[in-house]
C-alpha cells in the first residue's frame, strides 16, 4: 500500500475509536474517522487536541477551537501547496491520502511521448484541485469540475499559491453528469478522466445522487469522453459494497481497449502509533502511451 511521503505542514498522528488526529501546520486536530475502528494505542501519550469536530458524522457536527488554525494556513506536498480551513462538514479542504494518486498521476501523463499533441485530463468531483493540480504540474491542460462555486474557487485559491495561476487549467462549475455529457455531444475528448465523486448528494435541483445506482452510467458515459489513444481513467470509491462492483465494471468496460487495471488501497500511516488507516480504494485503468 502506498503511504505518502511528502507532505510538510500534515501529518496523521494516530487513530482510533472512530476518530483520526492529525497535525496540520502545528495545530492537532481531532475529527471523526469511520476506518479507525481499533481502539486507541497509548492514547495517554497522544498529544491534546487544539481544534475537534464533534458528532461521528461527516456533517450534523460542530466545529470547537482551543487555538485556532493559522490564517492563512497552507500545508506542501512536493510542489504543491493548499489552503486548509475548517468547513460545515469535518472536513477541511483536502484528502491527503490522494497524495498517492497525484503521483501516479503525474507518471502516466509523462509516459506520453514528447511531440504528441497536447494532454487533455478532465478531474470531475474536482473538490479543491489536487489532482488538477498534479496534472497541470506534469503539463497537461486540465479541466476542473464541481458543482460547488465554493470548491471550485478554492481550487483556483491552490493553483495560485503552487504559483499554478498561469497554467491552462478550466474551472467549471456544474453537475459532473451533465458536463460530460455536453462534452461528448460537442465531441470534447479527453486522454485522461480523474473521479472522485461522493456515495451520497444532492444536485442543484435538489436530485439525489447515490453511487451504487450511477455508477454503471457514470463509467460508460467516462468511457464515450476518452480520447482514440487514452493515457489513464481513475475512479476513487469509499464503500465497501462499491468496491469490488467499480473493479469489476471498469475491466469490463476498458477491457476493450486494451491497457491494464489494478486496484490501490489508499491509506495513511500515524506517526505515534504506527497504525496503518485505510482511506479507500483507488481503481485505475492505464492506456498504452
Amino acid at each position: 500500500m502506498p503511504h505518502p511521503q511528502e507532505w510538510r505542514g500534515y501529518e496523521l498522528q494516530a487513530s482510533g475509536d472512530g476518530q483520526r488526529l492529525e497535525r496540520w501546520n502545528g495545530r492537532v486536530v481531532l475529527r471523526p474517522e469511520s476506518s479507525a475502528l481499533w481502539p486507541w494505542k497509548e492514547s495517554s501519550s497522544l498529544p491534546a487536541w487544539e481544534g475537534r469536530y464533534s458528532g461521528d458524522r461527516a456533517t450534523g457536527g460542530t466545529w470547537k477551537w482551543r487555538q485556532p488554525l493559522p490564517d492563512p494556513c497552507i500545508v506542501s506536498y512536493g510542489d504543491l501547496s493548499f489552503l486548509i480551513r475548517p468547513t460545515n462538514s469535518k472536513h477541511l479542504g483536502l484528502f491527503p491520502e490522494q497524495s498517492a494518486n497525484w503521483n501516479w498521476i503525474r507518471e502516466r501523463i509523462k509516459t506520453r511521448k514528447s511531440g504528441s499533441s497536447e494532454t487533455k485530463v478532465l478531474n470531475l468531483f474536482g473538490y479543491t484541485g489536487g489532482a488538477s493540480l498534479a496534472a497541470a504540474a506534469a503539463g497537461a491542460s486540465v479541466t476542473h469540475v464541481d458543482s460547488a462555486k465554493a470548491m471550485v474557487g478554492w481550487c483556483s485559491e491552490n493553483a495560485r499559491i503552487s504559483r499554478l495561476s498561469e497554467a491552462p487549467i478550466r474551472y467549471i462549475v456544474e453537475d459532473a453528469l451533465t458536463f460530460l455529457q455536453r462534452e461528448i455531444r460537442r465531441g470534447n475528448r479527453y486522454d485522461g478522466i480523474i473521479m472522485d465523486p461522493p456515495s451520497f448528494g444532492r444536485g442543484k435541483g435538489g436530485e439525489l445522487w447515490r453511487l451504487s445506482e450511477h455508477l454503471p452510467f457514470l463509467l460508460d458515459t467516462a468511457q464515450e469522453a476518452l480520447s482514440d489513444h487514452p493515457l489513464f481513467l481513475l475512479l476513487t470509491t469509499y464503500s465497501d459494497s462499491l468496491d469490488d462492483i467499480a473493479q469489476s465494471m471498469i475491466s469490463k468496460r476498458l477491457s476493450c481497449l486494451g491497457g491494464s487495471m489494478e486496484t490501490v488501497q489508499l491509506s495513511l500511516t500515524g506517526t505515534h502509533d504506527h497504525q496503518t488507516l485505510p482511506c479507500g480504494l483507488s481503481h485505475r485503468w492505464s492506456g498504452t502511451p
